[in-house]
């Protein structure tokens, strides 16, 4: 499980350690040596090396690693941005360090023909736009075309959020030490970041409360099909989904939860939809008796809810009224997924959010979050982690990266690919999560299992389920 930290967790670790008697030098000399391997790999013609530093400890770490490499004969220089007198202990150190070993230091950075640059203007703490100078700095660096290593995180992004603070290096490398950075993954990250690794600094201990969800990991939460199970020990899932408006979301969520293994799918969904299930004969169709959700409609989805593993509402709902399903979910403490058009009409009447409980699963996009918050989706875009954290249950938040949080722990997922920012992956995401929970896998596991599933290919998907995936008309097809 890989350990993923926020800028404030970072430092207080950092402190931690100094405190139990490591010399921060030698942490510095260590993250250097990261920055120097980088650069080295990089460096296949014989290139110069400009380490472009602050006078933080993250600049100290660029000053460092440009000793490092003098030392091994590369030529390398380094270009201080900001007063040397106000160098960190540690940074002065290094360097007096590379200056007693020939290192030349400049204050301005002037391009030279074949030239790798380290990136060490701003690290972790960085909380204010950057600005004059350092910005067209930046600018120049980025539109140098030369090949940068950021050191720990691409100076002007945002550790916690991903956000570009006004300008950001857009880095080919960047070695981040000892753990990655939430920012590194979330909002623009993934594409100033470049390649990354990880520069071990010390040991860490305990279980994360931040982690990027590991493929390996998925295949062990899937709950084991015996070769005698049968489809009542799958789970039941009912999904009250659908409207006249958007019939094809109550087919997507139907077919996907039927893919996800639950052993019985039920689809109450109002009348004009119901002859759309003709091409899924597997779901079990449950009509409302109505053209959309109202009263009558919510008594029999109501009705129908007994006896299920699982429920979905909200895919594709429309502008009926669903409050008195959603409601009457809540309050059985059946495990639910509430969706698309439920989210939203609880973010209208927001006196069902305190009934939110540990078997609920919520899978908002960061506008159908910022409904539910009461705020706007810059603010979410801000403050992803807290967003996740608003609300007694598992919060799957979909994006580029989507976070999974309950219980204090928040799974970080990068699967998946720009073709599903298109309409109808959501209501996928709820047909698997629901036939997940239906086989008994916790909110937490089902919903980072579910956004797995979508995520990845249709092959790697299917070869993870195996049989769980197989319909009824998969076989008939192959009838010749």
């Amino acid at each position: 499980m890989e350990r993923i930290v926020t800028a404030a967790q970072a430092k207080q670790r950092d402190r931690e350690v100094i405190a139990s008697g490591v010399s921060s030098l030698a942490l510095m000399r260590t993250a250097a040596e990261g920055l120097a391997s980088a650069v080295k790999d990089l460096r296949k013609n014989g290139e110069s090396v400009t380490a472009i530093s602050g006078t933080g400890n993250n600049g100290g770490d660029g000053i460092a690693a440009a000793w490092l490499l003098k030392r091994e004969g590369v030529d390398a220089r380094i270009v201080l941005s900001g007063d040397e007198k106000n160098c960190t202990p540690d940074a002065a150190y290094y360097l007096g360090a590379a200056k007693a070993d020939g290192v030349p230091v400049f204050a301005e950075w002037e391009p030279k023909e074949h030239e790798i640059l380290i990136d060490a203007l701003f690290g972790v703490g960085l909380n204010r736009p950057v600005e004059g100078a350092v910005r067209d700095l930046i600018g120049r660096m980025n539109e140098s075309g030369k090949s940068i290593v950021s050191a720990d995180i691409p100076s002007g992004l945002h550790a916690d959020s991903g956000e570009i603070m006004g300008a950001a290096v857009h880095a080919a490398r960047t070695v981040t030490m000892q753990a990655k950075k939430a920012g590194m993954l979330l909002g623009q990250g993934r594409a100033l970041c470049g390649t990354v690794t990880v520069q071990p600094l010390y040991a860490d201990e305990g279980e994360p409360e931040l982690f990027y969800q590991e493929e390996a990991e998925i295949a062990a939460l899937l709950p084991k099909r015996p070769f005698d199970s049968h489809k009542g020990m799958n789970g039941h899932a009912l999904l009250c989904v659908g409207s006249k408006t958007y019939p094809g979301a109550a087919l997507l969520s139907a077919r996907a939860a039927l893919r996800g293994g639950a052993g019985l799918v039920s689809v109450c969904t109002p009348d004009p939809v119901r002859p759309f299930f003709a091409a899924v004969p597997e779901a079990i169709t449950i009509p409302t008796g109505t053209d959309d959700w109202c009263e009558a409609a919510a008594e029999r989805a109501i009705a129908a809810m007994e006896n299920k593993q699982a429920i979905a509402v909200g895919s594709g709902g429309g502008k009926g009224n669903l409050l008195p399903v959603i409601e009457a979910a809540l309050r059985s403490g059946t495990k639910l997924v509430l969706d698309a058009d439920a989210l939203n009409q609880m973010a209208k009447d927001r006196s069902l959010l305190h009934l939110l409980h540990e078997n609920v699963v919520l899978t908002p996009h960061a506008g159908e979050m910022a409904r539910l918050l009461d705020c706007t989706v810059s603010d979410v875009l801000s403050d992803p982690l807290g967003a996740v954290k608003a609300f007694r249950c598992t919060t799957l938040l979909k994006g580029a990266t989507t976070l999974v949080h309950a219980n204090e722990r928040t799974a970080f997922l990068t699967f998946g690919n720009p073709g599903l920012a298109k309409g109808g992956s959501g209501d996928v995401l709820t047909g698997l999560v629901t036939a997940l929970l239906a086989q008994g896998l916790s909110a937490f596991d089902a919903a980072r299992a579910g956004a797995y599933l979508l995520g990845t290919s249709a092959d790697r998907a299917m070869k993870l389920l195996g049989e769980r995936a197989l319909l009824a008309s998969d076989v008939i097809d192959m009838v010749q």
